[in-house]
């Protein structure tokens, strides 16, 4: 399990989180809910060690402490995080894309069981293996980024609004995918501005605002409660 305690951070003068509390299981979808600026994606940067401000609380994976690693042993610990806008190697192959999610002495081990599990969940990227990876959609590319994410052999994926500038049809062949993810025994722990689709796909949520978790619930919950309808879901009710 993945535990945050009092997580904060600051960026000069400007606290951007003030003492989050979370915890993700494996297995288990877990989606964080907050308007532009609230904190979110500091909050998963802060988690991975690539948090640029000031950071202070306690972030443990099984026990591990992780808040005094650097972000590459935060990697072999358990943890990949596929930031916002992808962040793939625009001029190299799907292939070598996916190779160099593998570095990790620990993923190095699993490269192989890894490769086919990513295969199994996106056949695609096995198609275009060796087609440059600028010259795919936005919708293969966020495979290609969440592809080698797994490589790293993860117990926990983090994922920074990733559908962001897909159609909604792409969007739900994704959302779709993480939780065929999920069911393979990983956490996945998701910032998401599509409220309604990652509600639909999330076991919990966290509503976080001015860098403070605000709510806790159910997805399930937090999808049928007004204040999340209102604020997230344009006030309509969801089915």
């Amino acid at each position: 399990m993945l535990t945050v305690k009092g997580l904060k951070a600051a960026y000069g003068m400007h606290q951007a989180l003030a003492g989050v509390d979370l915890r993700i299981a494996l297995g288990e979808i877990v989606v964080i809910l907050g308007a532009n600026g609230a904190g979110k994606s500091t909050l998963l940067r802060a988690v991975a060690g690539l948090c640029e401000g000031q950071v202070s609380g306690e972030i443990a994976l099984d026990g591990l402490p992780l808040h005094t690693l650097p972000p590459e042993e935060i990697v072999e610990a358990g943890i990949a995080f596929v930031p916002e806008g992808r962040g793939i190697f625009g001029d190299l192959s799907v292939s070598e894309n996916l190779q160099l999610g593998a570095y990790s002495r620990h993923a190095r081990k699993n490269r192989i069981a890894n490769l086919e599990r990513v295969y199994d969940l996106f056949p695609k990227l096995k198609e275009r293996g060796r087609q440059i990876a600028r010259t795919m959609s936005g919708g293969e590319q966020q495979m290609v980024a969440i592809g080698r994410a797994m490589m790293a052999d993860p117990k926990i994926l983090m994922l920074d609004e990733p559908s962001l500038g897909l159609s909604p049809l792409l969007s739900k062949e994704l959302f779709q995918n993480l939780s065929r993810i999920s069911a393979t025994g990983l956490g996945v722990l998701l910032v998401e501005q599509n409220a309604k689709l990652s509600l639909g796909i999330s076991d919990r949520g966290y509503l976080i605002e001015n860098g403070a978790i605000t709510g806790e619930d159910r997805a399930s919950a937090l999808l049928h409660d007004p204040a999340v309808q209102a604020a997230y879901l344009g006030g309509a009710t969801a089915s």
